[in-house]
């Protein structure tokens, strides 16, 4: 039998398996748990088997997330999969969670330093790098876990010192007084607010994203420190300091001082407010300068200011309400933002208007909550293309209160809005909240001049107001002002209810009245001559009104009622069933297809109603009035006109009263018992399939075209087309209209002047 060798691996061979196994390593080591029985902790121990499944989870979900721009976007990124920054405190006492921006993964490690549990190639002793963050509650703990990067789980007032080039994010909470002094080389961030920063590190360079009271310069390298933030106090430049500093495109300082500083450089790309300098100190401008003359400087015509996420939509935020507000500039978005969990405060307080135009640039911004984005906007602003999800909010999520002038229209474009809005306390709509007038002298030409637009909008809100006045789909009230809204639309349902006052909705406007900036003895009829002009909207939402005492409720798809001002509409559509409401009897109930009450002018032309329109009372003594385009017309103190050309209403008008009430439905117009008023109706369609009726009320009146109509208004119908057999007035004999009929096809009647 021969013999068989046996033999070891030859040196070239045995370089070979050396090569693969490191190879091996490199590929495997990443999804590999390290285990670990010292000081750390076994990870037979169930605390650490926890926090190793734990943060083997948390890294599930990060790897289906875009990798977040800083820890104050990775928290809510968690938090919405139910990982709250409780749970980024392990378990197990003493180890600790710490994440790597660089590579978006979270590795778990042991309270002497050694690795638990990684995805990133790391050895099996960590060794601590800012790259890697942590989230603390002490000083102690950054003491403990010294050259890491920070981020703040609780309030550390205590000055912290930092000798090693370690960032800080405070997260929702707030740091005290912060030092930066090391000698080496090396580049870190701040984000939040703190109190004040101190700067002392020859070689180093500070990118300052954070509100802080003060900043002091003592030594830098020759690009020392960028302002990225808000800088509340002043941010003094010692002599000691000979590097540079730049306030960046979106940082704002209130004052910079640099008197005898051998400044490397001194750029301003943003905003200093108060400049305070040597004459050998030379300011490179690109921004703005409160007190650029005096300084022999110019200031740029127009800036941009980027927003990139939460943390700088919030810096942005109390700059404005701070009274940091210049004008000519527009503040991009760059990104998605997740407000998600946030307390967020408005944008511009009623002496601190947010002024200048917010371009979303198409961005996304996710779950704002109990509040508006914008407080007070000032006219000439422009709010344009934001998406808004997951909205959950009491007030209209864009503004609460718009200030519109005819010198500076202020425009709202290209907004989409998704959610919820809802409350007790305050009317609501999808978009915005109150229109105010900033004139307080009124120009001859009011219906000339447009003051606020909104145009390209769409409202997916459902809008719920209970023991308040008004919803809305875009625009809860209109004191006074010139409003022109086009092409948008409604898909959200809107509803009032309130027992103890008045109630209005409306598909597009809620309510319109006249200029509340005018004093009553010194009121200008030409207030009552505004306009708000509605173009190619629709709305396919529901819009409900219900009302309760001796209140009057008026729902319309269009505009819910107008006290005031001259109303037009042109290329008009609902298809959203309007109802109206009372169930405690006494006052007025109005639903129209398009406006449920007006008072002054109206212009309606190329308008469809499509929808149901109910108006209802419970209990004796309501005035009941259901139109298929108009509920009540009624007239104020200059007369009134209403012009109807081309309205088509195709779905059912229902009146329905009690007892001794007057009960009045009509296809076009419920009711016109003035007889100041003038009626135009000209190529009107009111379709068989619009079934008009009225009744539950001693006196009921329903007709194709108008319910009731005093007779001595001047009415003019040009042509009309209904039902063959239908009445046209519903306390007036057809044929005394002196009107000639003309069969259409599909049992259709044409009524013409004789």
């Amino acid at each position: 039998m021969q013999k068989q060798w046996k033999r070891g691996f030859t040196t070239p061979e045995l370089v070979i398996v050396i090569v693969v196994i490191v190879i091996l390593a490199a590929v495997l080591i990443p999804t590999f748990v390290i285990l670990a029985t010292d000081g750390g902790r076994s990870t037979d121990d169930p605390d650490t088997a926890a926090d190793i499944a734990l943060a083997r989870n948390m890294n599930d979900v990060l790897a289906e997330t875009a990798s977040p721009a800083s820890m104050s976007d990775l928290v809510p990124v968690l938090a919405e999969h139910g990982y709250r920054l409780d749970n980024l405190s392990p378990a197990a006492e003493g180890n600790v969670f710490v994440w790597n921006k660089t590579t978006n993964r979270i590795s778990y490690l042991g309270s002497d330093g050694t690795v638990l549990y990684t995805e990133d190639v790391l050895p099996t002793v960590f060794t601590p790098s800012p790259d890697f963050w942590l989230a603390v509650r002490s000083a102690a703990e950054m003491e403990a876990w010294s050259g890491l990067s920070y981020y703040l789980a609780a309030d550390i007032t205590e000055p912290l010192v930092f000798t090693r080039p370690s960032s800080l994010n405070t997260g929702d909470h707030m740091a005290g007084d912060v030092t930066y002094r090391f000698e080496g080389e090396g580049t870190v961030t701040v984000e939040g607010a703190l109190s004040s920063l101190v700067v002392e590190a020859p070689q180093g360079t500070v990118h300052n994203y954070s509100s802080v009271g003060g900043v002091a310069l003592l030594a830098g390298s020759e690009v020392a420190y960028h302002e990225h933030g808000y800088v509340r106090g002043t941010l003094s430049v010692a002599e000691t300091f000979e590097g540079g500093v730049a306030v960046e495109a979106e940082g704002t300082v209130v004052e910079l001082e640099a008197l005898n500083a051998p400044l490397a450089s001194l750029l301003n790309r943003g905003y200093i407010l108060t400049l305070t300098r040597s004459d050998g100190v030379t300011v490179l401008n690109e921004g703005y300068i409160g007190n650029a003359e005096e300084n022999g400087i110019e200031n740029a015509a127009s800036l941009t200011y980027s927003i990139a996420n939460a943390s700088a939509l919030a810096r942005l935020r109390d700059k404005i309400n701070n009274g940091i507000c210049p004008e000519n500039v527009t503040y991009v978005l760059t990104g998605d933002i997740d407000l998600t969990g946030s307390d967020w405060v408005p944008m511009g307080l009623e002496n601190a208007r947010f002024q200048g135009t917010f371009d979303g640039g198409g961005h996304t911004i996710r779950g704002l909550s109990n509040l508006c984005l914008f407080g007070f906007v000032d006219a000439g602003s422009t709010v344009r293309d934001i998406v808004f999800t997951q909205v959950n909010t009491i007030l209209p999520p864009v503004a609460a209160c718009v200030y519109g002038s005819t010198e500076r229209p202020t425009t709202f474009s290209g907004i989409e809005v998704n959610g919820v809005v809802s409350s007790d306390i305050i009317s609501v709509s999808g978009l915005v909240g109150i229109l105010r007038s900033a004139e307080t002298e009124l120009p001859t030409q009011m219906k000339d001049s447009p003051e606020v637009v909104i145009e390209n909008c769409v409202s997916n809100v459902t809008a719920t107001c209970v023991g308040y006045t008004r919803a809305a789909g875009f625009v809860v009230t209109v004191y006074g002002v010139n409003l022109t809204v086009r092409n948008c639309v409604n898909n959200g349902d809107l509803s009032v209810t309130n027992h103890t006052r008045e109630a209005h909705a409306g598909g597009i406007v809620g309510f319109i009245m006249d200029n509340s900036l005018l004093e009553a003895e010194n009121a200008d009829p030409r207030c009552e001559n505004f306009t708000v002009t509605i173009e190619n909207c629709s709305n396919h939402g529901a819009v409900a009104t219900h009302v309760g005492m001796a209140a009057d409720g008026y729902a319309g798809g269009i505009v819910g009622a107008c006290f005031n001002g001259r109303l037009v509409f042109t290329g008009c559509m609902s298809d959203g069933a309007v109802s109206s409401r009372n169930s405690a009897g006494g006052g007025k109930s109005a639903a129209g297809g398009i406006v449920g009450r007006s008072i002054g002018n109206a212009v309606l032309t190329d308008c469809e109603s499509r929808g149901s329109v109910t108006a209802t009372a419970e209990r004796a003594g309501t005035d009941i009035a259901a139109g298929g385009a108009v509920g009540f017309f009624e007239i104020n103190s200059l007369g009134g006109t209403l012009e109807l050309t081309r309205v088509s209403v195709s779905g059912s008008v229902a009146a329905n009263g009690q007892g001794e009430d007057e009960c009045i439905a009509g296809g076009l117009l419920a009711k016109n018992l003035n007889q100041g008023n003038r009626l135009t109706i000209s190529e009107c369609t009111v379709s068989a399939q619009a079934r008009v009726t009225a009744s539950g009320a001693e006196e009921n009146y329903a007709a194709a075209v108008i319910g009731r109509c005093h007779e001595k208004a001047p009415l003019t119908i040009l042509s009309v087309t209904v039902a063959e057999g239908a009445q046209l007035i519903g306390d007036r004999e057809t044929q005394s209209l002196g009107l000639v009929a003309t069969p259409v096809e599909g049992g259709y009647v044409r009524y013409t002047p004789a």
